[in-house]
């Protein structure tokens, strides 16, 4: 499983008191769809040639799609190996899930994003992701979490919250 934590903003509730939770709470869960929506994307088309971290590796991946009696090439989302890592059209349920990826809030002050697809890690971990993967620009979740800070959105959606509460 590959899962995004994203930590509140616990030097607010000092400051502001008890009454700060509910409005640090919407930030927290305003934050982490924003999270959601960035990491559960498909990236642009695959990259050619396939980037294999070894020849043993990519002779591994024939012998089991052999096994398997899959055909040789793998074809993102329909697949029968796929378990659609990124969201489609029918896949789209809420802000709280896109495609495979959930969100859980976790009180105030915490939320975690993730996905329960087995090979997550290779495909979007920053720590684990595998060559071919990164050529095709799957995003990792520290450039998700990097894309939100860098987007100015944190900032816009505390600025709401704030103005939303007459701070």
């Amino acid at each position: 499983m590959l899962s995004i934590e994203i930590h509140g903003l616990d030097k607010l509730v000092a400051k502001f008191g008890a009454g700060a939770r509910p409005v640090i709470r919407r930030v927290t869960r305003a934050v982490a769809e924003q999270v959601l929506g960035t990491i559960a994307q498909y990236p642009g088309p695959v990259h050619h040639p396939i980037q294999w971290t070894s020849a043993k590796q990519r002779a591994a991946y024939f012998a089991k799609r052999r096994k398997a009696g899959l055909p040789m090439g793998y074809t993102r989302g329909s697949d029968s190996w796929s378990q659609k890592l990124g969201p489609s059209a029918s896949t789209v349920h809420s802000a709280t899930q896109i495609g495979d990826w959930k969100l859980d809030q976790r009180g105030d002050l915490e939320a975690v994003v993730g996905t329960g697809v087995t090979y997550a890690p290779w495909v979007q971990s920053a720590a684990q992701q595998q060559p071919m993967h990164k050529a095709s620009n799957w995003i990792t979740d520290e450039r998700a979490i990097a894309r939100v800070e860098q987007s100015g959105a944190i900032e816009r959606i505390i600025a709401d919250a704030v103005k939303q509460e007459g701070w």
